[in-house]
């Protein structure tokens, strides 16, 4: 299934284990249209922007003939200092089996200075003073 996006965005792969070619499709964009190659041990980090775009996985089987899309699931969360992260992890199979997601793993920051906070260092001192 397709996931949303709104506004600038950065992609990043963290891991990719699969037997199946894998790609990332990205339509709507203002910069960033098209399929990108996902494969074990490659880097992966684009810069998307757009007011309104989507992102998807698909895999080509052994012998299929053509792309399918590929199983997701997004899980997103706030972390100080990092902002809006939305993790995306996927597996090279039909959608919907509800087997464990562990073939793909995808790391979407937003970069939108109004929906992330102000950068702002720890207000915590954690070192131990000289004795």
């Amino acid at each position: 299934m397709a996931e949303t996006f709104y506004g600038p965005w950065r992609i990043t792969l963290l891991n990719a284990n699969s037997h199946f070619a894998q790609q990332m499709v990205i339509e709507g964009s203002d910069n960033a249209d098209g399929g990108y190659d996902i494969a074990y041990g490659e880097a992966l980090d684009i810069s998307v922007t757009g007011a309104e775009w989507r992102l998807r996985t698909e895999y080509f089987p052994f012998g299929g003939p053509a792309w399918l899309e590929g199983d997701t699931r997004a899980m997103s969360r706030f972390e100080p200092g990092a902002g809006l992260l939305m993790q995306i992890d996927g597996a090279a199979r039909p959608p919907g089996s509800g087997a464990p997601l562990k073939n793909l793993r995808l790391l979407c920051s937003c970069l939108d200075p109004e929906t992330n906070p102000i950068p702002a260092p720890n207000p915590f001192d954690f070192t131990i003073p000289d004795r």
